[in-house]
């Protein structure tokens, strides 16, 4: 088994879901120019080792998703399309963890090479043990489509040790009903309740110490080991990241350039795009993500004027950062604002 899990090339990469979802969309007949249309990254992206989509890529990416399919409910659809046996390392390796409190234990370090859109922690409440999930992502489509893949994918993944009951005993999801959700309701085989504090995932904890198979003990040891290398790894790359984003927030109204943030962040210019392209990013697409994350905010949160706002992001003009506004995210800062509630 060891041997058949390392040849695997598909095996070898970290876990990513945008290359899930891109490869079920094709599977569903859209081709690559509609899926990618208006994109800063293509298929042939999705395949590399180590690239990795920024959190606004990934947004982008399941907008234009959501609109090529006409389907608020997609993530409903292609979760009835995973093939178990397409699993990656971290994921075999949850599934050789002994029992299922373990692996719920397991799948909460490795989240990181899951996906990176949310955060999720293991809690006790007052109702049993439960998942707290934490979402990075600004729009509520996006929001909708991976925490609801994620839950499905979640429940679907332990049923068949189960015998087909549901480990998850309910969902309590921190975003309003979307529309026409009645519609697919009884796909989740358990409830889910909107507009909650937090959004979290209850798990029934009679099933919690129920066996799982499990393979031989250098297996599992072996997993666990790329596991954790991969988690390191992943881990580093971020650490880089927001120490980059951390410092284009401290300068974003005067963004050095990329030798002038090089030279503060004590690295060398190439040794900046090197760890940076290694992370899956760039300085202009982090310095773009900043401006984006800190536009919103002040365009929802805040009346200050669109020409202020593009001044303290450190736009010469107010013309230059609505080109770039729409750019990052497909309408006018003024459009955005008037379409708050």
């Amino acid at each position: 088994m060891s041997g058949q899990i390392l040849t695997r090339s598909e095996s070898v990469l970290l876990p990513y879901y945008p290359r899930l979802v891109y490869l079920w969309l094709i599977e569903l007949g859209h081709s690559e120019d509609e899926l990618f249309q208006g994109l800063d990254f293509t298929a042939s992206h999705l395949q590399e080792e180590k690239y990795r989509l920024s959190i606004e890529q990934h947004e982008r990416f399941i907008l234009r998703a959501l609109e090529v399919s006409n389907d608020p409910h997609l993530a409903v659809r292609l979760v009835g399309m995973y093939d178990p046996s397409k699993a990656n390392l971290a994921l075999m390796a949850v599934a050789n963890s002994g029992k299922i409190s373990r692996a719920l234990e397991m799948i909460t370090r490795y989240q990181t090479l899951f996906t990176r859109v949310f955060s999720i922690r293991f809690v006790q409440s007052g109702d049993g043990p439960a998942m707290e999930l934490e979402s990075q992502l600004e729009h509520k489509s996006v929001i909708y489509f991976s925490i609801s893949a994620f839950v499905l994918m979640l429940d679907n993944f332990f049923q068949e040790v189960l015998d087909g009951a549901h480990l998850i005993k309910c969902v309590a999801l921190g975003f309003p009903e979307p529309a026409g959700f009645d519609k697919v309701r009884d796909e989740f085989g358990f409830p889910l309740v909107f507009d909650r504090p937090t959004t979290r995932i209850h798990f029934d904890s009679a099933f919690l110490d129920q066996p799982l198979n499990q393979s031989d003990p250098q297996t599992v040891r072996l997993l666990l080991e790329i596991s954790e290398r991969q988690l390191q790894e992943a881990e580093a790359e971020m650490s880089f990241v927001g120490a980059v984003k951390a410092f284009l927030i401290d300068h974003i109204a005067s963004p050095p350039t990329l030798d002038e943030a090089a030279r503060l962040l004590a690295v060398s210019p190439r040794g900046l795009r090197r760890k940076l392209a290694e992370a899956g990013t760039s300085y202009q697409k982090l310095l773009d993500s900043v401006r984006l994350k800190m536009a919103l905010r002040l365009l929802k949160e805040t009346d200050t004027p669109v020409s202020s706002i593009g001044y303290e992001l450190g736009f010469d003009n107010p013309s230059d950062f609505g080109r770039a506004f729409k750019r990052w995210s497909g309408q006018s800062p003024s459009s955005l604002r008037h379409a708050r509630p």
